[in-house]
């Protein structure tokens, strides 16, 4: 009772003052982290992520194929070509993609997935986890890349990234954004093929104002209990 009465009481001082970036705890913030639902675009769309590819034959799909978890994972296949490399990727951006608010100043972010990575010659996968602020500019980053081909799929995490203080406009608003790409070689002969599930990123959002005033009508309710 007295954590929850903490509680109410915090949320009542932030709706006074207010300061609504007051964060909550860290939750997972991935939308369909598993691929399990199918977006606009049919079957072969994962629901809340980008879908690129660099060259016409090149493939970024979702798929029933080598899923690790549920009924489907993500599928990217990129061929080379003479003197120039190839892409097939996937993007998600927890505001535009997925819709959340932003993250909480000072809060940290961090990402894990899993991956199967059969890929060929000069085939490699990359992946980024990045903070934007409001206009889309990077404020912090990680990247890294994979050479070493496998038939299993093995996670991979990124390090934890600080969010920034909030500031003047448009770094009063951050956001996540991830991706994954299979990046073949310049040339003809290059294949990366990469199976991507379970990705799970991790994050504190700022409250939504609504739920800090009802936070704040409990903190009155246990206040007049108290009387």
């Amino acid at each position: 009772m007295r954590n929850l009465r903490n509680a109410y009481t915090t949320a009542a001082a932030c709706v006074a003052l207010g300061l609504w970036a007051c964060p909550v705890q860290a939750t997972v913030i991935t939308g369909n982290g598993g691929f399990e639902i199918a977006g606009s675009g049919g079957a072969a769309d994962s629901d809340m992520w980008s879908e690129f590819t660099t060259a016409a034959n090149n493939v970024s799909e979702r798929t029933t194929t080598n899923p690790e978890f549920g009924s489907y994972a993500h599928h990217l296949l990129a061929y080379g070509q003479d003197a120039l490399g190839t892409v097939a990727g996937i993007q998600q951006n927890s505001g535009n993609d997925v819709g959340l608010p932003s993250l909480a100043p000072g809060s940290t972010l961090s990402a894990s997935f899993d991956a199967m990575t059969p890929f060929g010659p000069g085939g490699v996968m990359n992946y980024t986890l990045r903070i934007l602020n409001g206009a889309g500019a990077i404020v912090n980053i990680y990247n890294n890349t994979i050479p070493n081909p496998s038939s299993v799929y093995n996670t991979y995490t990124t390090t934890s990234l600080i969010v920034p203080a909030f500031g003047a406009a448009p770094n009063d608003y951050y956001v996540a954004f991830f991706e994954v790409n299979a990046a073949a070689g310049g040339f003809a002969s290059s294949v990366s093929e990469v199976y991507v599930d379970n990705v799970s990123i991790e994050g504190t959002l700022v409250p939504e104002p609504a739920s800090l005033a009802l936070l704040a009508l409990g903190a009155a309710a246990v206040t007049r209990r108290r009387r």
